[in-house]
């Protein structure tokens, strides 16, 4: 049976860990989160999303991961991993370079191949 998916105002601001201060993951979960200020009150944080993991893995709290990082990040048993109801929360990667750089051919390579990877949707979690 599929589980239900979560809405953003069904998580717990208080049992939420998230990276450290200033990490752009953590300012986005908190306004997918609908905080209303900074200081959200938010549990534990940590400086990499692999203790964060650990920390959930030992029951201190939630967390949002990205779905890029999911199938490395969320393999200990113990972690549950669920969808957010649509829409589902997204973020947008960005490729810059100074226009004197004598690499630009480099960079709209990179650009290019990026653009027509074919990435792996990880499992969702109702197929875990």
């Amino acid at each position: 049976m599929p589980r239900r998916p979560l809405k953003a105002e069904e998580v717990d601001q208080h049992r939420l860990i998230l990276l450290e201060e200033g990490h752009c993951l953590r300012d986005q979960a908190l306004a997918f989160c609908a905080s209303k200020s900074r200081d959200s009150g938010a549990g534990l944080g940590s400086t990499s999303l692999a203790t964060v993991m650990q920390m959930v893995a030992n029951g201190y709290g939630v967390t949002l991961v990205p779905e890029i990082a999911a199938e490395v990040e969320v393999r200990d048993r113990r972690v549950a991993l669920k969808r957010f109801a649509a829409p589902e929360p997204g973020r947008t990667i960005g490729l810059a370079w100074r226009k004197t750089s004598p690499r630009r051919r480099d960079f709209d390579a990179l650009g290019e191949a990026v653009k027509t990877a074919p990435f792996p949707r990880p499992p969702r979690a109702e197929e875990r």
